[in-house]
């Protein structure tokens, strides 16, 4: 890897997810790549999804949690795409999960 490290948006649209939000949550927070802001966008669950964001929002300070009415899967991108910090993104599924180090193969394609 170069030395510099730039900032990676991670961003994850959630709409009633909550029996697969913990898994995906937990295999970002866990990369080996640690360079990240996650922006978690509450797209009007109405399930437990908005409560575990706030959970894990509060756990890790890397996470920002963005709330809207249901907008669907592109707004939800959309509105993260507008507010997001980094120097590239990565769009995950909130069903899905991650490997240790996909965001770093990633990044050192990218760079």
């Amino acid at each position: 890897m170069s030395h510099s490290t730039p900032l990676l948006s991670v961003i994850v649209p959630v709409y009633n997810v909550a029996p697969y939000l913990a898994q995906c949550l937990d295999s970002i927070l866990s990369q080996s790549y640690t360079e990240l802001e996650v922006l978690l966008v509450d797209d009007g669950s109405t399930d437990e999804s908005g409560a575990l964001c706030d959970a894990y929002a509060q756990r890790d300070k890397r996470i920002r949690l963005i709330r809207q009415a249901n907008a669907g899967l592109s707004a939800a991108r959309n509105v993260a795409m507008e507010q997001m910090r980094g120097e590239f993104f990565f769009f995950v599924d909130s069903d899905d999960w991650l490997d240790r180090d996909s965001l770093e193969k990633v990044l050192d394609y990218v760079r």
